[in-house]
C-alpha cells in the first residue's frame, strides 16, 4: 500500500503540474504539447510499452489513449453464441478460443421456461444469472455456469424486466462456437487500458466521456442488481454497454473502420459488420454444458487464466499490428487528469476535464484518422524501443533496490550500467553531464520522429530516460563519495533514490511473477477478475489455489472498484460478459 501511495503521489504531481493550464487551454489555443508530453513522460512510456498486452494494460487499467490498429489478412477470430448463424448486429469477437468457448454455452430453459426464441431474461443484458435473492448475493460465475443459468442477450436488445423465469430455451442444447478468418486487412481503433472492464474506476472514461460525449450518466453500485441503478440521458442496458457498442460503430461507420478492439479478461473486438471482411470458417455446435467435472462440462477458471497469460506480454504473431503515428492521448494535452478518488491519484480520470476540452481532444483524433490512410510507409515501432529500455534496466534496478548488500556491490552494478556512456579521455568539461546525456539518448539514435505523435512519443519517453540515467549517475557518485563500504546512511539513501526511481517509472514488468511452476500462472487482476492483493503483488497460482482470493476484489462489485462487491474472481452479478453478446 505504501507503494502503490508514493507512486500515486509522484505521478499526481506530474498531473498536477499541468492542471493550471486546463482552465484557460480552450481559449489559448488547446491542443498537444510537448511541454504536457515531457510531463507525464512515464504514462505516455508506459501506454506505449502497455499497447495490446494483458499485463501492463491491466495494471495501467485506465487507458487514455487511441491507435489505428491493423489486423492483416488470414488472422482467426472466434465468437460463442446460441445458434449456428453470424451475427446480423454489432458484435464481439474473440482473439483467444477460451475467451469465445466461455459463451457458447447453450440455453437452458428453468421453471416456467419460455418457448424458443422468447425474450430475454433480466440481468445485466448479457446473458448472465439473475440475481439470487436466496442467498443475497450475485449468483453469477463466468466460467462455471449451471444448468439453469439464463441464455445470453443481443448486444442490441433492451434488458428484459419481466419474470426471471421466461427464458427462450432449448433444454440440453449446447451452444456454437464460430471460427473466422479475416479475408482483407481490417482497421480498427484501438481503445487501450482495460477498456472492456465495465467499473466506475475509470476504465470507460476514454470510451464514454470523450468519445461519447456522455458525462451525465451516473452508474451507482446499488444493489442487489440487476440492473444497476443509473440515471441520465443515455440510460439503458449493462453500464450502457449495449448503447455504448451501438455508438461505437456510428463513429466507426464514419471513420471507415470496422470496429473497435479492447481488453477485458482477454482482448475482444467490436465488429460492427460481421459480412464486412470476414470469413466464416466453421461453426461447430458444442456439447451440452455439464457439471464442471465432467464431460463436456464448462473450463475451469484456472484454464480460462492459462490462456489469457499466454498474452501476458503481446497479442502474438502480429495478429494486430498498431500504427503508432495515429496515437491520440489525453496525456499529449494539458489537462487536469486527477482522480476524484483521494486513495488513487496514481489513476488518470477524466471525470474533470470540461466538455470543451474533450471535444477538442476528440476533434483532434477524428483529424488524425481522416488523415491516415493505408499507406505502407514504415513507422517507428516505438513498443520495440520501450522494450530495449525496459529489458536493460528493470531487473537489474529492481535488483540494487531490493537485494543491496554493501557499498561496494551497488557500485559495481551501476558501473557496469553507467560507464558504457562515459567518455574516459578527459576532453570533457563535465564528464557526467556528457555521460547522462548519452545515456539518455542511446536508444533513441537513429530515430526520426516524422509526425506530430512521434514527436510527442519521443519527447515523452526522452524524458524518462533522463530522469532513468540522471537517477542512476547521481547514486553512482553518492557511492563514489564514500569511503567506506560499511556506510549504511550512505546505502539506504542509495536504496531509497532507486525505489523512488521504481515508483517513478511504474513498469509492469517490475510486477511480473518472477517464478512459477509448470502448473502455475501469475495472477493479476484481469476484469473481473483478481484481488486487491494480486494488484499490489501478483501472486503464483493453479487450479486449486486460483480462487484463493478473500473476497476482497479488486474490481469491487458490478461496474465498482475496490471496497466491496463479490470476491475477485467473479464478474459483475450476472456472470457472463458484462452486457455483450457472446464472443
Amino acid at each position: 500500500m505504501a507503494a502503490r501511495l508514493l507512486a500515486a503521489t509522484l505521478l499526481a504531481s506530474g498531473l498536477a503540474h499541468a492542471n493550471s493550464e486546463a482552465s484557460t487551454a480552450v481559449s489559448n489555443g488547446f491542443g498537444p504539447s510537448i511541454e504536457a508530453a515531457k510531463t507525464r513522460g512515464p504514462a505516455i512510456f508506459n501506454a506505449v510499452n502497455d499497447a495490446l498486452r494483458q499485463f501492463g494494460s491491466s495494471l495501467h487499467h485506465n487507458g487514455m489513449s487511441f491507435y489505428l490498429a491493423t489486423i492483416p489478412e488470414g488472422v482467426i477470430l472466434h465468437h460463442g453464441n446460441t445458434n449456428p448463424n453470424s451475427p446480423d448486429d454489432p458484435d464481439w469477437l474473440a482473439f483467444e478460443i477460451e475467451h469465445a468457448e466461455i459463451f457458447a454455452r447453450g440455453r437452458h430453459g428453468g421453471p416456467g421456461g419460455g418457448p424458443p426464441g422468447g425474450p430475454p431474461p433480466p440481468g445485466d443484458g448479457h446473458g448472465k444469472p439473475p440475481f439470487d435473492k436466496r442467498g443475497g448475493r450475485a449468483a453469477f460465475d463466468l466460467v462455471h455456469l449451471s444448468k439453469d443459468d439464463r441464455p445470453q442477450q443481443p448486444i442490441l436488445e433492451e434488458p428484459y424486466a419481466s419474470d426471471p423465469q421466461v427464458v427462450g430455451s432449448m433444454q440440453g442444447e449446447g451452444g456454437w462456437l464460430h471460427t473466422y478468418r479475416t479475408a482483407r486487412p481490417l482497421r480498427y481503433l484501438y481503445i487501450d487500458g482495460m477498456g472492456g472492464g465495465k467499473t466506475t474506476m475509470g476504465t470507460l472514461d476514454s470510451q464514454d466521456y470523450l468519445l461519447r460525449g456522455d458525462k451525465e450518466t451516473v452508474y451507482t453500485m446499488g444493489k442487489p442488481p440487476p440492473p444497476p441503478p443509473r440515471v441520465g440521458k443515455r440510460s439503458g442496458g449493462p453500464m450502457d454497454e449495449q448503447l455504448r457498442a451501438a455508438e461505437l460503430c456510428e463513429m466507426c461507420g464514419r471513420w471507415n473502420l470496422s470496429g473497435v478492439i479492447r481488453m477485458e479478461a482477454g482482448f475482444e473486438i467490436i465488429q460492427c459488420d460481421f459480412r464486412e471482411g470476414l470469413e466464416q470458417i466453421q461453426a461447430l455446435q458444442r456439447p451440452d454444458p455439464g457439471p464442471s467435472d465432467g464431460p463436456g462440462g464448462p473450463m475451469g477458471d484456472f484454464e480460462y487464466i492459462r490462456g489469457l497469460s499466454e498474452r501476458y506480454f503481446g497479442i502474438g504473431s502480429s495478429r494486430a499490428i498498431i500504427d503508432y503515428t495515429s496515437m491520440v492521448s489525453a496525456f499529449f494535452f494539458p489537462l487536469n487528469l486527477t482522480n476524484p478518488d483521494p486513495k488513487r491519484p496514481d489513476l488518470p480520470r477524466l471525470s474533470n476535464v470540461s466538455e470543451a476540452e474533450l471535444g477538442a481532444i476528440k476533434a483532434h483524433l477524428n483529424r488524425v484518422i481522416q488523415e491516415k490512410h493505408d499507406d505502407v510507409a514504415r513507422t517507428i515501432d516505438w513498443q520495440d524501443v520501450t522494450d530495449l529500455i525496459v529489458a536493460r534496466y528493470t531487473d537489474r534496478i529492481q535488483s540494487m533496490a531490493e537485494k543491496p548488500s554493501t557499498v561496494e556491490s551497488l557500485l559495481k552494478e551501476l558501473n557496469f550500467l553507467l560507464t558504457p556512456y562515459i567518455d574516459y579521455s578527459g576532453k570533457e568539461k563535465d564528464q557526467i553531464a556528457a555521460a547522462t546525456d548519452r545515456c539518455a539518448n542511446f536508444y533513441l539514435h537513429g530515430i526520426s520522429p516524422s509526425s506530430e505523435a512521434d514527436h510527442l512519443i519521443h519527447a515523452g519517453i526522452k524524458a524518462v530516460t533522463t530522469h532513468l540515467c540522471t537517477k542512476l549517475f547521481d547514486v553512482r557518485e553518492l557511492l563514489i563519495r564514500t569511503s567506506s563500504s560499511v556506510n549504511s546512511d550512505v546505502l539506504s539513501s542509495a536504496v531509497a533514490t532507486l525505489r523512488s526511481l521504481i515508483e517513478y517509472l511504474g513498469w509492469a514488468r517490475f510486477k511480473r511473477c518472477l517464478s512459477c511452476e509448470i502448473d502455475e500462472v501469475c495472477l493479476i487482476p484481469m476484469w473481473p477478475f483478481g484481488s486487491k492483493q494480486d494488484y499490489d503483488s501478483p501472486r503464483c497460482v493453479n487450479e486449486s489455489s486460483v480462487r484463493d482470493d478473500g473476497g476482497d476484489s479488486y474490481w469491487g462489485g458490478f461496474g465498482g472498484g475496490p471496497g466491496g462487491g463479490p470476491p475477485g474472481r467473479r464478474p459483475p452479478p450476472g456472470g457472463g460478459n458484462d452486457g455483450k453478446r457472446p464472443h
